[in-house]
């Protein structure tokens, strides 16, 4: 039998779309930032409410400009999962490994371990809420551009 007796055959064996290759930063989570960015704060910045910076009259502190980098780093992780053709799952599972590790850290933070102890705070918490939600959003639009990609067209 060839090709042409299956009209609605799918080929699932590759990627439809070029993948873009950029080496070993292209698949670094971009909450792994978020968490380097959270542990250089805390010991630079000795009080993360306390205003920041004025601009033009808002106040902005620390934990605030963390949270917004945080929230706009979840879109951009989404983004780049949402390639139709492209198989993102590496990507969603480095993903979801950062979240696992910060979810031990606000654990292990919360049990009074003394060397993580700067994990045990409101603002942790909700950057790993944020990252959870993300990963699991992430997980989800990636799967639903791969059944897009691998479902005949009816």
């Amino acid at each position: 039998m060839s090709n042409a007796d299956h009209p609605e055959a799918v080929v699932v064996g590759g990627d439809r779309a070029p993948r873009k290759r950029g080496g070993a930063f292209s698949l670094v989570p971009g909450f792994l930032y978020i968490l380097i960015l959270y542990i250089i704060g805390k010991y630079v910045v000795a009080d993360p409410r306390a205003t920041l910076f004025d601009f033009l009259g808002y106040k902005l502190s620390w934990v605030e400009v963390l949270l917004v980098a945080a929230a706009i780093m979840a879109m951009v992780e989404q983004i780049k999962v949402a390639k139709p053709g492209i198989n993102n799952t590496a990507e969603v599972l480095l993903m979801g490994l950062i979240a696992i590790i910060q979810v031990l850290l606000f654990a292990l933070g919360a049990a009074k371990v003394p060397a993580l102890a700067i994990f045990d705070n409101t603002e942790f918490l909700l950057l790993t809420l944020i990252n959870l939600a993300q990963t699991a959003v992430a997980y989800q639009i990636n799967s639903a551009t791969l059944m897009r990609t691998i479902s005949p067209v009816s």
